[in-house]
């Protein structure tokens, strides 16, 4: 399978703007503001990101955000409109509805979520193998992209699923925003992010100020198919 590449653009924060629809006010409204400390596989930027959330015209979250969806774009300094769930309680409304593995949507969204808090741990957040390994395993569990630049996606996925059908994880402290309107998965206006709720040193998902946030860029990072990944283990 092909990768992805983020092609660098700038635009005015006028056009960004543009994109947020005033008719979906009962939607969280979703911004993207950051490619966390840049780290990148063969040009894609891997998880966490950093993004802001508000609703009802009130910032709620800046902070970590984290990619579960490879099909679809984002585009940093864009604003859209989303759904959100709870992964360990989903309602139908979330991007992946159906599964194409021998688990169950609710099991890929928990394994994404036990995944997604292994990413905020202090040993991985900043590591750009752990970054790696754990973006493309999300992303392989969802979108069914079986890249893996570091070799690492593999064992972690294994891991994760153990966590769920033998352990019993549910992932209640992972909050998935879904853009909205819903669109087919590889056609929407951005891309479905999930956002961990942790004590320390991160702030809730839903309820805390995050000083991480990065306001006022104006870089656009996008991911387009390319060549196939060529990169070792660092």
């Amino acid at each position: 399978m092909g990768n992805m590449i983020k092609q660098i653009r700038y635009l005015s924060i006028a056009v960004f703007l543009a994109f947020a629809s005033v008719g979906y006010a009962q939607y969280y409204t979703m911004d993207l503001t950051g490619v966390g400390n840049g780290n990148n596989a063969d040009g894609v930027y891997v998880s966490p990101y950093q993004g802001s959330i508000s609703q009802g015209g009130t910032q709620i979250y800046s902070g970590f955000i984290i990619c579960d969806d490879f099909a679809d774009e984002a585009w940093v300094g864009d604003v859209w409109q989303a759904t959100a769930t709870n992964a360990g309680d989903l309602n139908g409304t979330e991007l992946f509805t159906t599964s194409d593995t021998s688990y169950s949507v609710q099991q890929n969204y928990d394994a994404v979520a036990w995944l997604a808090n292994q990413l905020l741990l202090p040993a991985n957040v900043n590591n750009a193998t752990a970054q790696t390994d754990i973006s493309f395993a999300i992303w392989d569990i969802m979108d069914g992209q079986s890249t893996n630049p570091d070799g690492g996606a593999a064992g972690l996925i294994t891991q994760a699923f153990n966590e769920v059908v033998s352990d019993g994880y549910v992932g209640s402290n992972v909050t998935v925003y879904t853009p909205a309107p819903k669109a087919a998965v590889g056609s929407n206006v951005s891309q479905e992010f999930l956002v961990v709720s942790m004590a320390e040193p991160y702030s809730p998902a839903l309820l805390g100020l995050d000083l991480l946030g990065v306001a006022g860029l104006v870089l656009i990072a996008r991911r387009r198919l390319a060549g196939s990944v060529n990169l070792t283990r660092s």
